[in-house]
């Protein structure tokens, strides 16, 4: 009963979703718009109405597979006040479903047996809940089980007949031991769209440096060219960036940090960031941000290309 009540629902977002965002941007035309919602932030109602409107995407986290057979689900009152707003102003809801952990990925990835339960289990919550697509965010997991995620998303096609989507690492000049996970060659034609992350250039695993850049991001988009149509590429863009004052850099969200940049005397990095340099308690500190002019490159690039759009990380973080 409850799944036959939804497939008007799912009829319905598709044929919004096909009307606000055609298949490629054509000239003149401005590229559809993707956002991540991470669930513990998504509570508040009057926050939700005035960030969603516009999105034609909005992936929301928290979807965990903890076995093949179990995801997480996230809480019914979020889930019920992102439906509602979905049907006000047409856009898809897309679960971004990730591993638990890389161990439980990785145990999950190695037998027939749960890759089958896994795809079931995808399948099973999209059609439960009435998603139009899924979303795929398994990261860091080792190159050599590349081979073993193209047998996973062979699984999932064979069972789910919505959008399958998916969230991949930079292939160009991005750490290999993360990247090469990632294969297109191997999973370029088992999923319907990408989102190219095209952040964390410079952070945690690095020395000081931008998030982002333009160059770089458009490097990756000709790389994923090869093996994709520009109508099924997403490019992924940042709403933070880092603050390196000595030790770890801190992430700081585009909202905070833009402001202090400024304040700071800030210029602009040829890699399109936000740069501040400045003293800060005895410490010599290097501020990169993405703020609102960092994502119009990077959206004028998606343009150039003719991608299906930008996909923002994440809902509450731009200024």
């Amino acid at each position: 009963m409850m799944h036959g009540m939804r497939q008007p629902f799912i009829a319905a977002m598709t044929v919004l979703f096909l009307l606000r965002c055609g298949p490629s941007p054509a000239d003149g035309e401005e590229p559809c718009r993707w956002g991540y919602l991470v669930h513990s932030s998504a509570a508040g109602g009057g926050y939700l109405e005035k960030a969603l409107p516009g999105y034609t995407v909005v992936s929301l986290t928290g979807f965990r597979l903890e076995s093949p057979g179990t995801i997480t689900p996230v809480r019914r009152d979020i889930l019920r006040r992102l439906t509602f707003l979905s049907k006000r102003h047409g856009f898809a809801i897309y679960p971004l479903i990730s591993f638990s952990s890389t161990a439980r990925g990785r145990g999950i990835l190695a037998s027939e047996e749960s890759r089958e339960l896994a795809a079931r289990t995808i399948s099973n919550l999209a059609h439960a809940e009435g998603f139009p697509g899924v979303h795929l965010d398994f990261e860091y997991l080792p190159p050599e089980d590349a081979d073993r995620l193209a047998l996973l998303l062979t699984r999932i096609r064979m069972r789910y007949k919505g959008r399958i989507t998916m969230a991949i690492f930079p292939q160009v000049d991005f750490p290999e031991k993360w990247s090469r996970f990632h294969d297109l060659r191997k999973i370029g034609h088992l999923i319907d769209e990408a989102v190219i992350m095209c952040y964390d250039y410079h952070g945690p695993h690095s020395e000081a440096g931008p998030v982002t850049d333009l160059a770089w991001a458009e490097d990756n988009i000709r790389h994923c060219l090869k093996f994709m149509k520009p109508e099924q590429v997403w490019l992924g863009i940042p709403a933070y960036g880092y603050l390196w004052c000595g030790g770890k850099p801190e992430a700081i969200s585009a909202k905070r940090g833009a402001p202090l940049a400024r304040a700071r005397g800030a210029t602009r990095d040829p890699s399109g960031t936000l740069f501040a340099h400045f003293n800060r308690g005895g410490s010599t500190c290097r501020l990169y941000i993405s703020d609102a002019t960092t994502r119009s490159l990077l959206t004028d690039l998606a343009r150039r290309y003719r991608l299906r759009g930008t996909a923002l990380w994440r809902i509450g973080f731009d200024d």
